[in-house]
């Protein structure tokens, strides 16, 4: 019987799971890839499955990247799973699901409060515990963000604020007040969101020129007042901008973010026939209950006595007193004598974070 081995594998090693991710991923060309193994596995984590000692072939892999999460107003760095792959001899075998629970338990027992990812099959990811963040408003305007809240900001006000700035290209001296403003917009708008800083502003760049894009910044005597990131796709003779991000001090429409991202780009030198907003809709998987409640809030206080079953995490599966305010979270074991409802894990998560406004809009 062939034996098999989860790990996590060591710096000098990781490259080596190149084949395999041009395998799984083939329409992320050849330049981005240079780029992911160049910058991305320089402070990731890999696990894999693999096979026996003679064989030296990896089975599955999954790439935890680490950010930086603004989680209601406590930093804390939450690993991005991503490059989820099984080698195509080895799938519809329980290999994935083998690793993906190992990896769970793992996190759990660092103490890390949840992990997140996009999914290409919701329904799988479901099997594992996770479950879409309930509160992704940005998704509603097609991956737009704003830090305005004021539902009466329509067209004039907002393309004026819109307007006011001159718009250029970024490059790698804006990346300090680029995240300064992104994090003013973002800290104004949602509870959970990555923190930016100049390092993930740099690498930013890198990534979107392997795209043909970039960053555009807009600018007025005050500062920045708007960031458009963006990669470009040719195709049979067309232009299309993908917009993988738009954020502005003020609210606009879908049509009206349409409008300033084709404008900021023709200024700068590129005209494009078609634009798109990518949205990116995260699942959550909850991996540590006693990590995760302290740094949560809530401006109406809610308390919950339940007992948790979580097929996966033992840790995560017993009777609890939680309670939730607007100066945190507190949570204990109780007796379950004392429990007034029951839940599963994944119904629990959409109940611990139906308050709070998600921000999480990667790619890599």
């Amino acid at each position: 019987m062939e034996s098999s081995k989860i790990r996590y594998l060591k710096q000098e090693e990781k490259q080596a799971t190149r084949p395999m991710y041009e395998v799984a991923f083939p329409e992320d060309s050849t330049k981005f890839v240079d780029y992911y193994y160049s910058h991305k596995t320089k402070d990731n984590e890999i696990m894999v499955m693999e096979g026996a000692e003679q064989d030296g072939s990896f089975h599955v892999m999954i790439h935890l990247n680490p950010y930086t999460l603004s989680i209601h107003g406590r930093r804390r760095q939450i690993p991005y799973l991503v490059a989820v792959a099984t080698g195509i001899a080895y799938r519809r075998q329980g290999k994935m699901g083998q690793v993906m629970t190992c990896l769970l338990q793992n996190l759990a027992s660092e103490g890390v409060p949840f992990t997140f990812l996009l999914p290409a099959d919701p329904a799988y990811y479901r099997g594992q515990g996770f479950v879409f963040f309930p509160g992704q408003p940005y998704l509603d305007r097609g991956g737009v963000c704003f830090a305005g809240t004021r539902k009466d900001m329509i067209r004039a006000a907002s393309l004026e604020a819109a307007s006011t700035g001159v718009w250029r290209r970024a490059n790698a001296e804006d990346t300090a007040k680029m995240a300064v403003f992104s994090n003013r917009v973002l800290e104004g708008r949602c509870e959970i969101f990555i923190r930016r800083d100049e390092h993930y502003g740099s690498r930013l760049l890198e990534e979107l020129a392997t795209e043909q894009g970039g960053a555009l910044l807009s600018e007025n005597c005050q500062g920045i007042n708007g960031l458009i990131f963006y990669s470009i796709n040719h195709s049979q003779g067309w232009a299309a901008a993908e917009i993988k991000e738009l954020l502005l001090e003020e609210d606009v429409t879908n049509e009206e973010a349409e409008e300033i991202c084709r404008e900021a780009l023709e200024v700068t030198g590129c005209t494009v026939d078609r634009i798109t907003f990518t949205s990116s809709r995260m699942m959550v998987r909850l991996t540590n209950l006693i990590s995760l409640v302290p740094l949560l809030k809530s401006e109406r206080p809610v308390r919950y006595q339940v007992q948790v079953t979580d097929a996966l995490i033992a840790a995560n599966a017993d009777c609890f007193q939680i309670d939730i305010n607007c100066r945190g979270g507190s949570i204990k074991r109780i007796n379950r004598a004392d429990v007034r409802e029951h839940m599963d894990i994944t119904e629990f998560t959409k109940r611990l974070f139906q308050y709070s406004a998600v921000y999480l809009h990667e790619w890599v």
